[in-house]
């Protein structure tokens, strides 16, 4: 994705332009894997911005809509960019989870949309406001 795409994105949420968003936004649309808070702050260390307005940042990005939150087998967030705002990445707001079972790394994987009408008519009286699927195995990688 060019760098200019980066503040149009920023912009068509209804966000100021900063260059920690930008920043940010960069390393999770460069990213293949969902990241943490921690592997974000260390990948912008040079760049010397504080915890705080980083959390500050994810979470604006989370509650716009930009990024989604995944969380881990430790109850740590991971976050991963949604699709409609990298065109180079497969994953829309209904996806899976894939976890690989060696390195950790959570990859989001594409399912078909109609995939969570069974769960959702299973029972009477259950509303279903998210559908999450996990996948365990092993990534490319270290295999």
């Amino acid at each position: 994705m060019k760098s200019e795409a980066i503040p149009a994105i920023l912009k068509k949420y209804k966000l100021k332009v900063t260059p920690v968003r930008i920043a940010v936004l960069r390393v999770l649309i460069d990213s293949d894997t969902a990241m943490s808070h921690a592997d974000i702050a260390q990948l912008l260390s040079d760049q010397h911005f504080d915890k705080v307005t980083l959390y500050r940042t994810l979470s604006h990005f989370t509650e716009k809509g930009i990024v989604h939150k995944v969380a881990t087998e430790d109850r740590s967030w991971l976050y991963a960019v949604l699709a409609e705002n990298n065109a180079d990445i497969a994953t829309d707001k209904t996806h899976a989870h894939f976890i690989c079972d060696d390195c950790d790394k959570i990859f989001c994987f594409p399912i078909d949309e109609g995939s969570g009408q069974s769960v959702k008519s299973m029972k009477k009286g259950f509303l279903v406001k998210e559908l999450e699927i996990r996948l365990h195995g092993v990534c490319p990688s270290c295999q």
